[in-house]
């Protein structure tokens, strides 16, 4: 298992990891495969999208429609005392693990698509991303 940790500034931030994914993969000596990608939490998600500010900016305002920052309705935060109700639902619905491959030393998705870790929390966090590498290929022994 490889792990990597992100200083996250908390409520909307993003984080293109997808070279430093790519850079722990290859160090660990990653054979060709599924490499299992997992955000640490259960207020941050994980997506596959192409990384610039507008598709980011609509990604967000969807999230917004459908869990609002500003409600203060949620049973989360009558059962817990804590206000980031939003933050677990935008958090499930986006999802904290992804399968990505990985292929000749690369990842095998198109140059525009990047991997992107999302933060609703409402507070700077270190955020931890566990990487389970495809094993090295075993060479025939004959």
């Amino acid at each position: 298992m490889i792990e990597l940790t992100v200083p996250s500034a908390g409520l909307n931030a993003h984080y293109d990891i997808t070279d430093e994914i790519t850079e722990r993969l290859r160090a660990h000596g990653a054979g060709d495969g599924l490499a299992g990608v997992f955000a640490h939490g259960s207020t941050v998600g994980l997506t596959v999208m192409r990384y610039e500010p507008g598709a980011v900016t609509d990604l967000l305002r969807t999230l917004e429609r459908l869990a609002p920052d500003g409600e203060r309705t949620y049973l989360h935060e009558l059962t817990t005392g804590d206000p980031n109700g939003f933050s677990h639902l935008k958090s499930s619905l986006l999802g904290t693990s992804l399968l990505v491959p990985f292929l000749g030393g690369e990842l095998g998705m198109s140059p525009s698509h990047r991997v992107v870790l999302l933060d609703f929390d409402l507070k700077p966090a270190t955020r931890r991303i566990l990487i389970d590498p495809p094993r090295p290929s075993q060479e025939d022994p004959q």
